[in-house]
């Protein structure tokens, strides 16, 4: 195979990422240099067939993450209504408390679910 020699100029950040990312591939720079070439050309002559199917992709990605949004944001509805008719069931059975008792129940129920499930807000 014959090569073609090259000289090219980095910017000193660049060839700073460059070496600390040959370094823990265990590759010397212009190994990793060439890497780069080959894998950034490919990318470039793939990009034009594959625009249309990225742009699907992205479409449905975005769909996709407004549903999980949707989601989530009934799953917690779900989860405080759960929480409310418990405080509830448990304010039926002793004497009756007020609504501002029940109200702050509720939100330490609801904040006590929300941290055993990871997303305490």
């Amino acid at each position: 195979m014959s090569t073609v020699q090259h000289t090219l100029r980095l910017p000193r950040a660049l060839d700073q990422a460059l070496r600390k990312h040959a370094a823990a591939r265990e590759l010397t720079p212009y190994a990793l240099l060439q890497l780069c070439v080959r894998s950034g050309l490919a990318s470039v002559i793939e990009e034009r067939g594959q625009t249309p199917l990225l742009n699907e992709v992205a479409q449905e990605l975005g769909a996709l993450s407004a549903r999980v949004a949707h989601v989530e944001r009934l799953t917690e509805r779900t989860l405080y209504v759960a929480c409310a008719a418990y405080v509830y069931a448990r304010a039926a059975a002793p004497a009756r408390v007020d609504d501002t008792q029940l109200s702050d129940d509720i939100m330490a129920a609801f904040q006590r679910q929300l941290s055993h499930a990871g997303d305490a807000s």
